[in-house]
């Protein structure tokens, strides 16, 4: 019974948060309405659905005994009544009640007649709120074409900048199994900067759990504990821990990896027990699952105790277990430790260090200590490291706010032995050049060389520290 009400309660709540960037602020201009109706005619109004009270009463159904479905039959009269204020004029004619009207109507009515409603708005009210209501629809009933075709316009009018409408098709793509399109579109927020909300961050989930992706999942789960708009958010934990349905090795990567999330200590040890206890041998990457899971809750100690048993058991040397006990170390600034542990893993390794020298790389840079950053950035490279622009952000950040033109350019010269000298980096070079009021006036020629694309926002930084001649 609790199970079914804990399902309900998640498939109401993912219905209301569809629609909460227009009821939010819809139901409070209602509730306004309502006042001075009320006010005016001295008749009390009956309360509007909020997500508490339908919450509330479906944990009532629980432990007074009732049915889900008269709290939802409950909903719907709360979406004719508000169609009733509108049919006797008690709320105002604007974008954010027609939205409102398009979606209550989808809901009680159907489509067609949502739609038709929406064809006779006058082309003044029909904003972001109405697209988005309609777009909603769409979405809900699964009409593709339709919904595609409003999301453009929508984009084409300025009106897709908002998470709601990427999330109403990241649902859409999920639900007709349109799965490699969701990463997609998630990219194409990031480059509009729209930032990612609990919702997309399960979408994003369900897409590589259906997909067979673990590794994605988890790469998803460990983004979304880094944004801290999120990193709580419920319906994330609920995704990741639908993976554990079958308990394999990777479902007991993502648990540990779930409890670590939670500060849950005693679970990520117990989880670790009960997959040494299935599988006689266990591989390095459940070794890491767990070391990363201990990094995240401070736990040193279990960190040094497990890589001993782990080294007695490995047969081939990974980097990347040292260099998590080593960034633990240097997140309490445990210098002496982490250099030990350095000298180390070099002699294990054969002199092939990638990851614990990133780590000092990290802890130097942090520090304000540029050559430091930099040595250790390069004995990273020559181990064939392979770094990204979007991973180096902190980095470039750290140049930029010292106006330190000559340090990034060494950064940049490194960037390029490991090939990964972009559009990025030097959009970063060209800032920081600007900053520093420092001229660059071979940078046109270099840019070329290095073939990188020059996009808008790097010829107007070209302009400003190497303008082309007349």
């Amino acid at each position: 019974m609790q199970q079914a009400l804990k399902l309900t309660k998640l498939k109401v709540s993912s219905t209301i948060a569809a629609t909460r960037i227009f009821n939010t602020n819809l139901l409070r201009h209602i509730s306004t309405a309502d006042a001075v109706t009320t006010t005016k005619a001295a008749v009390a109004q009956p309360k509007t659905a909020t997500k508490a009270y339908i919450f509330r009463k479906i944990n009532e159904v629980g432990s007074k005994g009732g049915k889900v479905s008269d709290v939802l039959h409950y909903i719907i009269n709360s979406g004719q009544q508000i169609l009733d204020w509108f049919e006797k004029g008690k709320l105002d004619s604007s974008g954010r009640d027609f939205g409102l009207r398009v979606d209550i109507l989808h809901k009680l009515k159907g489509l067609a007649e949502a739609e038709k409603f929406f064809d006779g708005i006058p082309s003044a009210f029909k904003n972001h709120y109405v697209y988005g209501s309609l777009l909603n629809c769409y979405c809900a009933d699964l009409e593709i074409t339709k919904a595609m075709a409003t999301f453009k316009k929508m984009d084409e009018m300025g009106f897709a900048s908002h998470v709601l409408a990427f999330n109403n098709i990241l649902n859409l793509y999920v639900k007709t199994k349109q799965l490699e399109k969701v990463s997609e579109l998630i990219s194409e927020m990031k480059k509009k900067h729209i930032p990612l909300d609990g919702h997309t961050y399960s979408f994003w989930i369900q897409s590589y759990r259906l997909l067979g992706d673990l590794e994605g999942v988890e790469q998803v789960f460990h983004e979304a504990q880094e944004d801290n708009l999120v990193k709580d958010d419920w319906l994330i934990y609920c995704n990741v821990a639908s993976v554990s349905d079958n308990p394999s090795r990777n479902a007991f990567h993502h648990l540990i990896s779930l409890y670590a999330g939670a500060g849950k200590l005693d679970s990520v040890i117990q989880t670790w027990n009960k997959l040494k206890s299935k599988y006689k041998v266990v591989y390095k990457e459940s070794y890491l699952s767990l070391f990363r899971a201990l990094s995240r809750l401070d736990d040193i100690k279990g960190i040094e105790n497990y890589i001993r048993e782990w080294e007695s058991a490995c047969n081939n040397y990974d980097d990347r277990v040292p260099a998590v006990l080593i960034g633990a170390y240097l997140k309490h600034d445990m210098l002496e430790e982490a250099n030990l542990l350095l000298k180390d893993a070099t002699k294990k390794s054969g002199n092939v260090l990638r990851f614990p020298h990133v780590q000092f790389m990290n802890y130097y840079f942090g520090k304000g200590q540029t050559e430091c950053a930099l040595k250790h950035m390069e004995a990273a490279i020559v181990s064939n490291w392979k770094p990204t622009a979007e991973k180096l952000v902190p980095c470039f950040q750290h140049f930029k706010d010292r106006k330190d033109v000559d340090g990034l350019e060494k950064f940049c010269q490194l960037l390029k032995r490991a090939e990964a000298l972009d559009t990025k980096a030097y959009l970063w070079l060209l800032e920081t050049c600007v900053d520093a009021e420092k001229m660059a006036p071979d940078m046109r020629e270099r840019i070329q060389e290095d073939g990188i694309n020059v996009t808008p926002e790097l010829e107007e930084l070209l302009e400003r520290v190497c303008p082309s001649s007349v």
